[in-house]
């Protein structure tokens, strides 16, 4: 009976945090960028697009995919900047938390240019549900 108690814990537990997400859902950052939630499972783990619309950066306008987790309130989220379209020998990682409307994250970036050299750049990005 214990076993079975702490089994129903353990899977409401994981759908309240899954809840908390909503998708579909849009988000936008201050920089006109667009996270786009479209699938959560019962652990919280997410999937979904990224497009984009930071002014004077390559790989705009497209979608990328990106995964993630909900640990609510903590949230984590990745994009690989690879496409058909485009490629942008990037990968940006942003972790931060969640609260109803807002998700507030650090992100970092690292990439290769053409030559191969290295760089990896940090910030901050604050993501509004639109959708």
């Amino acid at each position: 009976m214990i076993r079975f108690s702490l089994l129903l814990v353990a899977l409401f537990a994981a759908s309240v945090f899954a809840d908390d997400l909503p998708a579909p859902s849009a988000w936008e950052n201050q920089s006109g960028s667009m996270l786009y939630v479209d699938q959560v499972d019962a652990e919280g783990r997410f999937s979904g697009r990224y497009v984009n619309g930071a002014v004077g950066y390559s790989c705009q306008g497209i979608e990328y995919a990106v995964e993630g987790r909900i640990y609510d309130p903590l949230i984590t989220f990745d994009v690989v900047w690879q496409a058909e379209a485009e490629t942008c020998h990037t990968i940006t990682s942003w972790t931060g938390q969640f609260d109803n409307d807002v998700i507030e994250t650090e992100w970092s970036l690292v990439r290769t240019n053409e030559a191969g050299e290295f760089g990896r750049y940090d910030g901050v990005s604050r993501f509004e549900r639109r959708e």
